[in-house]
This record gives structure tokens, sequence and C-alpha cells, in this order.
């Protein structure tokens, strides 16, 4: 299963932050974590409050897989509008998952405030709008059932929109709140480094090839041929999970990005704010600090695709770009594809599961996977810890 393909953003900007060696001896701890990507570095910093000793393992190189193909757009909104999720999940667990999304927002805020390298982290307010007629009527629904839900929003129809967007737009829901952007490799090494002054081990180029239990602990053995006795194993590893619980739970698909070189201005792009239309599959843009355009979508349930449909996908996401900021001057740079995933509610997995005693998940499928990460570090500490239940955990689990 080959999860990034081509020349992704964050590993070419930042090259390779931080080396960590192979584990060449047998290890005990109280937890392991399988994962350093940006999940496993999330979980690792919340668990490394917790005064026990913690490894993390990593089969490839620490941020090299999904965390570099990230578009790392940070937004309370999940894949599906509240309307449509009201019918998957309840009213009541729609709007929770949203402010859960929106909290984790401001979570990583604080979290960055806390760290030396800031990560690019920007604030941002985003842009949900279609260009379908059709649609104004949903739109407007959907904009009630925010608002009366206290988001800080606003509508734009198609006369209040052309004023602050080069690009047709029928309706839109325009966000003040809720959205930022980051640097995930950078975020995830951050965090790492982070972890460690509170004693967190790191093990790279570590793969864990299977595990058995033993007096109400996990034996876990590595590739070379060595093994981690653990209290507690948190699984971290995103898609690769899958081969693990054998179940389906998420429906795997292969999603294309493009970034463009630093452009010397934003024309018709308002606040430079963060762009998601309503197409199936749909289209997401946002910018960097160092001013390029990141625009990601076309997604298609193929795993590694023919050469010929992999340039074509990269040719429409330019195209769909250069129609929507015609005042721009753009050079692509950097071209990417990775290997995502979706649940039949949008939402992820985190907890126990009734198959795997002292195991724990945090599976942040869907397109908030790093605002997942974060809800998922704050419950599996909980959990781990024995402190308390998150009241929302039931909209997470497994069993849901």
């Amino acid at each position: 299963m080959k999860l990034v393909s081509y020349n992704p953003i964050w590993t070419n900007k930042n090259q390779v932050l931080n080396k960590y060696t192979y584990l060449s001896k047998n290890e005990d701890c109280d937890i392991l974590i399988i994962g350093g990507g940006i999940t496993g570095a999330i979980l690792s910093y919340y668990l490394s409050f917790l005064g026990k000793k913690i490894v993390l393992v990593d089969k490839n190189i620490i941020g090299y897989g999904s965390t570099s193909a990230s578009t790392s757009i940070l937004q309370y909104e999940v894949d599906f509008d509240i309307l449509e999720l009201e019918k998957k999940i309840g009213i009541v667990n729609a709007l929770k998952a949203y402010k859960a999304n929106e909290a984790a927002v401001y979570e990583i805020e604080r979290i960055i405030k806390t760290l030396k390298d800031k990560c690019d982290f920007t604030r941002r307010e985003s842009l949900y709008f279609t260009q379908d007629k059709s649609k104004v009527q949903k739109f407007k629904e959907e904009y009630k059932i925010r608002r009366a839900a206290d988001f800080d929003i606003e509508f734009l129809d198609k006369n209040t929109a052309k004023d602050k967007f080069s690009f047709p737009i029928e309706a839109a829901i325009y966000s003040k709140c809720g959205g930022a952007e980051i640097d995930p490799y950078r975020f995830a090494h951050e965090l790492i480094k982070d972890s460690q002054s509170r004693g967190l081990i790191i093990y790279e180029n570590t793969a864990i090839l299977k595990y058995q239990h033993k007096n109400n602990k996990v034996i876990l053995f590595t590739d070379k041929h060595k093994k981690i006795t653990a209290q507690k194993v948190v699984v971290a590893t995103g898609y690769q999970a899958k081969n693990l619980i054998k179940e389906n739970i998420v429906k795997l698909n292969t999603s294309f990005t493009i970034a463009t070189k630093p452009v010397n201005s934003f024309e018709g792009w308002y606040n430079r704010c963060i762009i998601r239309n309503d197409c199936t599959p749909y289209n997401y843009l946002r910018t960097t600090q160092d001013n390029r355009i990141i625009i990601g979508g076309e997604d298609i349930p193929i795993n590694n695709p023919p050469q010929i449909i992999i340039q074509n996908k990269y040719q429409k996401l330019e195209q769909r770009l250069r129609q929507m900021f015609p005042n721009i001057d753009l050079e692509v740079e950097f071209k990417f594809h990775g290997l995502f995933g979706d649940t039949k509610d949008g939402l992820p997995y985190i907890g126990v599961h009734p198959k795997f005693k002292n195991f724990y998940f945090a599976l942040g499928y869907g397109s908030n996977g790093i605002l997942y990460s974060i809800i998922a570090g704050q419950i599996i500490r909980d959990m781990i810890s024995e402190e308390k239940i998150h009241p929302d955990i039931h909209m997470y689990s497994f069993r849901r």
C-alpha cells in the first residue's frame, strides 16, 4: 500500500528535520505508540504528560507517510453538511461533531503557543460555496442551522460574493471561526521534540510485524528481531490500521494535490481564506505563509493509479485553479498524491476495539485528520489515565 507519491511540498521544503535511531535492543514501556506521523506525534504530546514511560515507533522516517501529503487545512466542517450529517447521526450529535472540530482548532492554537517553532500556524476564515443554482435554498437552510448554533458565519449570494472572489458563486457560507492552516511535517517534529523533554523515546525505521499477549501485557516483535513489551498500545498508523483490524471501516481513495511557487498577489481571493466547493469529490484550497497556493481533490477509489490518470488529475487541478483566479500569475512547483480514506459518517474511529485487548486506536479518517487526532489525543489520554470518560466518545467508537 503506497501512501504518498511524487514530491510532497512539506518534506521537500523542510527536508529531514530530525533523525532518530532504529530499535536495536529489546524495550519495555508503559505505553507504545505505533505511527510517527502527525497523529502519533499528537498522541505522544498528550500522553507524555501522564508521567509514564512512552515509546513511539514508525516503520519509516518520522513524518514521511500521509503527513507529508496532508494539505493541513484545519476546519470545523466535516465531510458532510450538518443537514446531511443529521440524517446519519442525528442533529444533536451532528452539532457536537462540528463544535468538537471548532474546539480542536483552538486547542492547536493553544499548543502552538507553547512550542518554539510555530509551524506556520495561521488562523483563517473559510468559504464553502456552490455554483449550482438549484442548491441555493439548501445553503440557506444550512446557514440557518449553523447560525442558530452560534457559529460566526455570513451568508453570501451571487451579488455579495462577486465583490470578494474572482470566480462565480451562487451561494456560500463564509465562516469567521474554526479555521486555520499549519505545516504538518514541522508540527509533528515539534510535538515529538517537546514530548522528548518529558521522556518520550523515539525509534524510526522500526516496523512492528506481529504481537502477542502475555500476563496482561502486549509483546510486539519488530522487523529487526527485537521486541517491545508494553502495558498499553496506541495505534496511530492511519490507513494501514485497516490491515490489522480487518473490517470494512474505511473507504480508501487516492487524492491529488498541486502547490505553486510563491505568487505576487492574491487578487480575487478575499482574505486568503480557506476555500471548499460542494462538488463530489470536492476541491479545497489554501495558501501558505510563503505565499504559495495549494489545491487538492479529484479523489478516485483507486490505489496506485496509472500515469495517464495521474497526469490528467494534476492538469484538472491546475486548470481549475487558473479558472478561479485568472489574474494571479502562478506556476506549479509541487505535484503529489496520497492515499486517504472516508468513513460513512465522515467521523474518525477513536478508542478501544473489542478484539484487541490493551489496544487503543486513533484513526483520523476523513478530511479533518489533524483535528480528529487532537480529539483522539484527549480521549485516549483520559481513558489511559482513567480520570474521566469523554462525554461524546460514542460518536467515534467502532460500534457506533
